[in-house]
Protein backbone atom coordinates (compact mmCIF):
# COMPACT_ATOMS: atom_id res chain seq x y z
CA UNK A 1 0.00 0.00 0.00
CA UNK A 2 3.04 2.49 0.96
CA UNK A 3 4.60 1.89 -2.50
CA UNK A 4 1.25 2.53 -4.34
CA UNK A 5 0.77 6.22 -2.53
CA UNK A 6 4.86 6.79 -3.18
CA UNK A 7 4.04 6.16 -6.87
CA UNK A 8 0.53 8.04 -6.47
CA UNK A 9 2.83 10.88 -4.99
CA UNK A 10 5.47 10.70 -7.57
CA UNK A 11 2.55 10.86 -10.45
CA UNK A 12 1.52 14.10 -8.99
CA UNK A 13 4.91 15.80 -8.49
CA UNK A 14 4.97 15.12 -12.16
CA UNK A 15 1.89 16.39 -13.32
CA UNK A 16 2.95 19.56 -11.34
CA UNK A 17 6.32 19.90 -12.74
CA UNK A 18 4.11 19.59 -16.10
CA UNK A 19 1.72 22.43 -14.96
CA UNK A 20 4.87 24.61 -13.53
CA UNK A 21 6.44 23.81 -17.20
CA UNK A 22 3.50 24.99 -19.05
CA UNK A 23 3.26 27.81 -16.86
CA UNK A 24 6.92 28.91 -17.18
CA UNK A 25 5.70 28.75 -21.43
CA UNK A 26 2.85 31.00 -20.80
CA UNK A 27 4.72 33.52 -18.80
CA UNK A 28 7.49 33.73 -21.88
CA UNK A 29 4.87 34.42 -24.29
CA UNK A 30 3.40 36.88 -22.17
CA UNK A 31 6.63 38.41 -21.71
CA UNK A 32 7.15 38.34 -25.60
CA UNK A 33 3.91 39.75 -26.58
CA UNK A 34 4.36 42.62 -23.63
CA UNK A 35 8.00 43.25 -25.45
CA UNK A 36 6.06 43.70 -28.90
CA UNK A 37 3.26 45.98 -27.23
CA UNK A 38 6.06 48.08 -26.02
CA UNK A 39 8.27 48.46 -28.96
CA UNK A 40 4.49 49.02 -30.96
CA UNK A 41 3.60 52.07 -28.19
CA UNK A 42 6.88 53.47 -28.62
CA UNK A 43 6.55 54.16 -32.34
CA UNK A 44 3.04 55.38 -31.62
CA UNK A 45 4.56 57.70 -29.61
CA UNK A 46 6.68 58.44 -31.33
CA UNK A 47 4.67 59.29 -34.77
CA UNK A 48 2.11 61.21 -32.89
CA UNK A 49 5.15 63.42 -31.40
CA UNK A 50 5.87 64.29 -34.95
CA UNK A 51 2.08 64.75 -35.67
CA UNK A 52 1.46 67.32 -33.04
CA UNK A 53 4.60 69.64 -34.13
CA UNK A 54 2.99 70.04 -37.82
CA UNK A 55 -0.80 70.23 -36.40
CA UNK A 56 0.67 72.88 -34.12
CA UNK A 57 2.21 74.34 -37.06
CA UNK A 58 -1.60 73.92 -39.26
CA UNK A 59 -3.12 75.42 -36.34
CA UNK A 60 -1.27 78.43 -36.78
CA UNK A 61 -1.94 78.55 -40.32
CA UNK A 62 -5.68 78.14 -39.73
CA UNK A 63 -5.74 80.46 -37.46
CA UNK A 64 -4.48 83.22 -39.53
CA UNK A 65 -7.24 81.94 -42.66
CA UNK A 66 -10.04 81.84 -39.91
CA UNK A 67 -8.69 85.35 -39.21
CA UNK A 68 -8.28 86.81 -43.03
CA UNK A 69 -9.61 84.75 -45.49
CA UNK A 70 -12.72 86.77 -45.53
CA UNK A 71 -10.82 88.61 -48.25
CA UNK A 72 -8.46 86.15 -49.34
CA UNK A 73 -5.69 88.96 -49.78
CA UNK A 74 -2.02 88.41 -50.58
CA UNK A 75 -1.42 89.20 -47.37
CA UNK A 76 -2.64 86.28 -45.76
CA UNK A 77 -0.68 84.23 -48.24
CA UNK A 78 2.42 85.82 -47.17
CA UNK A 79 1.91 85.63 -43.56
CA UNK A 80 0.90 81.32 -43.93
CA UNK A 81 3.71 81.44 -46.12
CA UNK A 82 6.09 83.16 -43.59
CA UNK A 83 4.72 80.35 -40.82
CA UNK A 84 6.58 77.46 -43.08
CA UNK A 85 9.46 79.09 -44.05
CA UNK A 86 9.80 79.12 -40.10
CA UNK A 87 8.77 75.75 -39.30
CA UNK A 88 11.46 74.82 -41.96
CA UNK A 89 14.29 76.89 -40.51
CA UNK A 90 13.94 76.22 -37.26
CA UNK A 91 13.69 71.99 -37.63
CA UNK A 92 16.95 72.53 -39.85
CA UNK A 93 18.06 74.92 -36.80
CA UNK A 94 17.20 72.19 -33.85
CA UNK A 95 18.38 68.94 -35.96
CA UNK A 96 20.55 69.62 -38.69
CA UNK A 97 22.12 72.61 -36.69
CA UNK A 98 22.57 69.85 -33.47
CA UNK A 99 20.77 73.25 -31.96
CA UNK A 100 18.51 70.81 -29.81
CA UNK A 101 21.50 69.85 -28.15
CA UNK A 102 21.42 73.22 -26.52
CA UNK A 103 17.54 73.96 -26.64
CA UNK A 104 16.66 70.50 -25.55
CA UNK A 105 19.96 69.41 -23.46
CA UNK A 106 20.24 66.45 -25.75
CA UNK A 107 23.54 64.56 -25.55
CA UNK A 108 23.85 64.12 -29.29
CA UNK A 109 21.73 64.04 -32.34
CA UNK A 110 20.76 60.61 -33.24
CA UNK A 111 19.26 58.74 -36.22
CA UNK A 112 15.79 58.20 -34.52
CA UNK A 113 16.05 62.25 -34.50
CA UNK A 114 16.65 63.14 -38.04
CA UNK A 115 14.44 60.25 -39.03
CA UNK A 116 11.53 62.10 -37.11
CA UNK A 117 12.44 65.67 -38.32
CA UNK A 118 12.52 63.84 -42.18
CA UNK A 119 9.08 63.00 -41.52
CA UNK A 120 7.51 65.96 -40.36
CA UNK A 121 9.00 67.93 -43.63
CA UNK A 122 7.85 64.90 -46.22
CA UNK A 123 4.24 65.53 -44.49
CA UNK A 124 4.20 69.42 -45.32
CA UNK A 125 5.97 68.91 -48.78
CA UNK A 126 2.99 66.27 -50.04
CA UNK A 127 0.88 69.20 -48.94
CA UNK A 128 2.67 72.25 -50.70
CA UNK A 129 1.56 71.54 -54.22
CA UNK A 130 -2.32 71.60 -53.22
CA UNK A 131 -1.71 74.81 -51.10
CA UNK A 132 0.54 76.72 -54.36
CA UNK A 133 -2.53 75.39 -56.53
CA UNK A 134 -5.10 77.10 -54.24
CA UNK A 135 -2.52 80.55 -54.46
CA UNK A 136 -1.08 79.70 -58.09
CA UNK A 137 -1.94 83.62 -58.50
CA UNK A 138 0.73 84.65 -55.52
CA UNK A 139 4.22 83.56 -56.19
CA UNK A 140 5.54 83.36 -52.49
CA UNK A 141 4.84 79.66 -52.02
CA UNK A 142 8.52 79.34 -54.64
CA UNK A 143 10.45 81.08 -52.16
CA UNK A 144 13.68 80.00 -51.55
CA UNK A 145 12.21 79.47 -47.55
CA UNK A 146 10.29 76.86 -48.54
CA UNK A 147 11.85 75.53 -51.51
CA UNK A 148 14.23 74.23 -49.08
CA UNK A 149 12.05 71.70 -47.38
CA UNK A 150 13.35 69.30 -50.44
CA UNK A 151 17.04 70.38 -49.69
CA UNK A 152 17.07 70.18 -46.05
CA UNK A 153 15.17 66.54 -46.74
CA UNK A 154 18.22 65.64 -48.88
CA UNK A 155 20.53 67.24 -46.58
CA UNK A 156 19.05 65.06 -43.15
CA UNK A 157 19.34 61.69 -45.39
CA UNK A 158 23.34 62.47 -46.45
CA UNK A 159 23.33 63.44 -42.72
CA UNK A 160 22.08 59.52 -42.09
CA UNK A 161 24.08 58.38 -44.25
CA UNK A 162 27.56 60.04 -43.06
CA UNK A 163 26.29 58.54 -39.76
CA UNK A 164 26.59 54.91 -41.35
CA UNK A 165 30.12 56.04 -43.10
CA UNK A 166 31.56 56.83 -39.29
CA UNK A 167 30.32 53.57 -37.94
CA UNK A 168 32.03 51.87 -40.85
CA UNK A 169 35.49 54.11 -39.69
CA UNK A 170 35.57 53.08 -36.48
CA UNK A 171 34.82 49.43 -36.65
CA UNK A 172 37.31 49.22 -39.61
CA UNK A 173 40.36 50.56 -37.58
CA UNK A 174 39.51 46.51 -36.06
CA UNK A 175 40.84 45.01 -38.93
CA UNK A 176 44.53 44.71 -38.79
CA UNK A 177 44.10 43.56 -35.36
CA UNK A 178 41.60 41.02 -36.33
CA UNK A 179 43.87 39.73 -38.86
CA UNK A 180 46.73 39.10 -36.71
CA UNK A 181 44.35 36.73 -34.67
CA UNK A 182 43.55 34.97 -38.06
CA UNK A 183 47.21 34.18 -38.47
CA UNK A 184 47.15 32.10 -35.15
CA UNK A 185 44.54 30.01 -35.84
CA UNK A 186 45.38 26.60 -37.64
CA UNK A 187 44.96 25.72 -41.91
CA UNK A 188 42.13 23.48 -40.59
CA UNK A 189 39.87 26.06 -38.18
CA UNK A 190 36.34 26.31 -38.43
CA UNK A 191 35.87 29.99 -39.13
CA UNK A 192 33.03 32.23 -38.05
CA UNK A 193 32.15 35.92 -38.15
CA UNK A 194 34.67 38.17 -36.31
CA UNK A 195 33.91 40.85 -33.51
CA UNK A 196 34.41 43.07 -36.55
CA UNK A 197 31.57 41.93 -39.02
CA UNK A 198 29.17 41.21 -36.28
CA UNK A 199 29.50 44.80 -34.68
CA UNK A 200 28.98 46.59 -38.27
CA UNK A 201 25.99 43.88 -39.00
CA UNK A 202 24.37 45.31 -36.06
CA UNK A 203 25.11 48.74 -36.54
CA UNK A 204 23.16 48.60 -39.66
CA UNK A 205 20.28 46.44 -38.24
CA UNK A 206 19.46 49.12 -35.24
CA UNK A 207 19.65 51.77 -38.29
CA UNK A 208 16.59 49.57 -40.40
CA UNK A 209 15.09 49.30 -36.91
CA UNK A 210 15.11 53.44 -36.36
CA UNK A 211 14.08 54.20 -39.88
CA UNK A 212 11.87 51.66 -41.05
CA UNK A 213 8.53 52.68 -38.78
CA UNK A 214 8.88 56.51 -39.56
CA UNK A 215 10.15 56.92 -43.35
CA UNK A 216 8.47 56.22 -46.54
CA UNK A 217 9.32 53.11 -48.67
CA UNK A 218 11.08 55.37 -51.08
CA UNK A 219 13.13 57.08 -48.91
CA UNK A 220 14.06 53.94 -47.13
CA UNK A 221 14.78 52.57 -50.76
CA UNK A 222 16.69 55.71 -50.99
CA UNK A 223 18.65 55.96 -48.00
CA UNK A 224 19.44 52.04 -47.39
CA UNK A 225 20.71 51.91 -51.61
CA UNK A 226 23.44 55.20 -50.42
CA UNK A 227 24.19 52.85 -47.50
CA UNK A 228 25.02 49.83 -49.96
CA UNK A 229 26.49 51.12 -52.22
CA UNK A 230 29.25 52.45 -49.87
CA UNK A 231 29.69 50.07 -47.91
CA UNK A 232 29.79 47.79 -50.54
CA UNK A 233 32.99 50.05 -52.20
CA UNK A 234 34.87 51.16 -49.08
CA UNK A 235 35.01 47.08 -47.64
CA UNK A 236 36.11 46.29 -50.67
CA UNK A 237 39.11 48.57 -50.54
CA UNK A 238 39.58 47.81 -47.14
CA UNK A 239 40.36 43.98 -47.66
CA UNK A 240 42.51 45.14 -50.46
CA UNK A 241 44.83 46.64 -48.64
CA UNK A 242 44.65 43.47 -46.02
CA UNK A 243 48.08 41.15 -46.25
CA UNK A 244 46.20 37.95 -46.85
CA UNK A 245 48.94 35.37 -47.74
CA UNK A 246 47.89 32.15 -46.06
CA UNK A 247 44.84 30.47 -46.72
CA UNK A 248 43.66 30.54 -43.33
CA UNK A 249 43.33 34.03 -43.12
CA UNK A 250 41.37 34.46 -46.37
CA UNK A 251 38.59 31.51 -45.39
CA UNK A 252 38.37 34.57 -42.43
CA UNK A 253 37.63 36.95 -44.81
CA UNK A 254 35.51 35.83 -47.10
CA UNK A 255 33.28 34.53 -43.91
CA UNK A 256 33.44 38.06 -42.39
CA UNK A 257 32.72 39.59 -45.97
CA UNK A 258 29.64 36.82 -46.81
CA UNK A 259 28.41 37.68 -43.05
CA UNK A 260 28.18 41.72 -44.26
CA UNK A 261 27.35 41.03 -47.77
CA UNK A 262 24.04 39.38 -47.07
CA UNK A 263 23.30 41.69 -44.46
CA UNK A 264 23.73 44.34 -47.07
CA UNK A 265 21.44 42.41 -49.91
CA UNK A 266 18.10 41.97 -47.03
CA UNK A 267 18.14 45.87 -46.96
CA UNK A 268 14.83 47.80 -48.25
CA UNK A 269 15.40 48.59 -52.38
CA UNK A 270 14.75 48.24 -55.47
CA UNK A 271 15.06 45.13 -57.64
CA UNK A 272 15.83 45.53 -61.91
CA UNK A 273 12.75 43.65 -63.26
CA UNK A 274 12.33 41.15 -59.96
CA UNK A 275 15.99 39.93 -59.98
CA UNK A 276 18.08 40.26 -56.81
CA UNK A 277 21.57 40.54 -57.85
CA UNK A 278 24.65 40.06 -55.79
CA UNK A 279 26.38 42.94 -54.66
CA UNK A 280 29.51 44.44 -55.72
CA UNK A 281 31.33 43.07 -52.31
CA UNK A 282 29.92 39.08 -52.70
CA UNK A 283 31.49 39.48 -56.41
CA UNK A 284 34.60 40.61 -54.93
CA UNK A 285 34.79 37.86 -52.45
CA UNK A 286 33.99 35.15 -54.48
CA UNK A 287 36.58 36.48 -57.20
CA UNK A 288 39.44 37.42 -54.68
CA UNK A 289 38.85 34.31 -52.21
CA UNK A 290 38.32 31.75 -54.98
CA UNK A 291 40.92 29.27 -54.65
CA UNK A 292 41.11 29.97 -50.75
CA UNK A 293 37.19 28.70 -50.49
CA UNK A 294 37.39 25.78 -52.78
CA UNK A 295 40.26 24.74 -50.64
CA UNK A 296 37.99 24.33 -47.59
CA UNK A 297 35.49 22.77 -49.16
Amino acid sequence: VLRDVLQVLRDVLQVLRDVLEVLRDVLQVLRDVLQVLRDVLQVLRDVLEVLWDVLDVLRDVLEVLIGQMGARTPQVVHRWAEVLKLFNSRTCQLVLGAGAMQVAGLKSITAKHLALANQSLTLILGLLPHIRRGYRGIGVFGHQGIGDYGLHRDEIHSKLLAIMQERLLVHSRQLPSIVELWMRDKEDADVEPSDFAKALVKEIGVLQRVLTPLLLQSELYSIFGRVSTNFNNRLIEAFRKLELSAPVTQRHAYCDGMHIANCLRSLPRQTTDGVDSPGALQEFLHHRFADAMGDSQ
